[in-house]
Formats: C-alpha cells, structure tokens, sequence
C-alpha cells in the first residue's frame, strides 16, 4: 500500500462479514502466523474445536495463492477467523488492524 494512497474505512460488526477478497500478502501473513504448525495439524484443530472441515492442501492455496489458477479470489471469513483462533492470534493480526470495540448501551 502506497502511503499517498486514500483508503476509505467502514467499522462493522465482524459477524456479519460473509467473505474476504484474498491476496498474496493475507497468505504471506497467514504463513506468518502459523509458523511452525503444521497445515495437517491446522487444519486437525479447525476439525477438532469448530468442526470446520478444510485441507492442509486449501491452507497451503491460502498462503501461496500467486499464479494458481485453483487458489480462491474470496475466503470465507468464518474459515479465517477460526484459522486465527486456532493458531491462537486475533483475526486483527491478520489484516494488520488496530482492534476496535465498542459497548452496547
């Protein structure tokens, strides 16, 4: 991102996002955060603790999606969001986000 680029910003409620645009620098940070877990033992605990079936194979389209044509354009946000649970980071370490919340009144 180019610093004398102009983003506009939108808050919403994380529920309600249903998909993410993906891109090479998501999969390079998603690659970040899991280190050195294993995509077999990943995609295990999304088994285990959501019982959210994915393959260690979409995991490793996720983090390398450049230049194959199989890797998707969109993620679900659900998929992200219990990847980053699992590896036990925020799904705000993803999107290089500060965290934003608010209270119900």
């Amino acid at each position: 991102m180019s610093s004398g680029t102009n983003k506009e910003l939108i808050m919403l409620e994380l529920d309600i996002i249903a998909s993410i645009e993906w891109n090479p620098e998501l999969g390079k940070r998603l690659k970040e955060m899991r280190g050195k877990v294993s995509r077999r033992a990943l995609a295990a605990r999304l088994q285990e603790q959501y019982e959210y079936k994915v393959s260690q194979q979409y995991i490793q389209l996720l983090e390398h999606p450049e230049g194959n044509e199989k890797a998707p354009s969109t993620v679900s946000f659900k998929l992200l969001r219990y990847l980053t649970q699992a590896l036990n980071r925020d799904i705000y370490d993803l999107f290089n986000s500060p965290k934003i919340s608010t209270t119900a009144t």
